[in-house]
């Protein structure tokens, strides 16, 4: 078994096999993959659920976009970039839900600001709150999504930076950027 896991052949013959739509060989791909793909999946998600429903979406575009693939010898990349595009849509959409559930949010966010720099108070003040949603929507999207995923949803820079499909050095400039507007209208509103 452990040498089928490393033969591009192996899963090529897989590829067609499942391209005429046999079930047994995508069981088959399904155990030989689910495991590495599970792990990358819940490193970037973060969550047990999420990576298995993640994990779900990934198995499932597979066997409908199988036609999609160009070469059968791209299967396992070809997955892996898959997997990329679902968790990113997960961490999307658990980011959105996230921001809007419960008071929790909120405090996290007010927590998150408070560390930030000596500027910010910690506050749990709805007003503020609410003076900070709309600051933030002031922001392009990606510099708001920068600030978000990494002070509310704790990602590292470089997470965030795979998330937003840009440069680490876009993502501290989105940051920094955030970091002054929001403590200009926070200056503003102490006054």
């Amino acid at each position: 078994m452990a040498s089928k896991k490393f033969n591009a052949e192996y899963y090529e013959f897989l590829a067609e096999r499942i391209r005429d739509h046999d079930r047994d060989a995508f069981t088959e791909l399904y155990h030989e993959t689910c495991s590495s793909l599970y792990q990358y999946a819940f490193y970037f998600l973060k969550d047990t659920q999420l990576a298995q429903d993640a994990l779900q979406e990934v198995y499932i575009s597979v066997y409908k976009n199988i036609d999609s693939l160009k070469t059968n010898r791209l299967l396992i990349p070809w997955m892996k970039q898959i997997t990329y595009h679902v968790c990113c849509d997960f961490a999307r959409k658990n980011t959105s839900i996230a921001r809007h559930e419960n008071s929790a949010s909120l405090e996290a966010f007010a927590d998150s600001l408070a560390d930030t720099s000596d500027d910010f108070q910690r506050v749990y003040d709805e007003d503020l709150y609410q003076l900070l949603q709309k600051s933030l929507s002031e922001l392009p999207h990606a510099v708001k999504m920068a600030f978000l995923l990494r002070y509310v949803n704790g990602l590292k820079l470089e997470e965030v930076a795979d998330f937003l499909e840009c440069s680490l050095s876009s993502v501290k400039r989105y940051i920094n950027t955030a970091k002054k507007h929001l403590q200009k209208k926070i200056l503003q509103y102490h006054l």
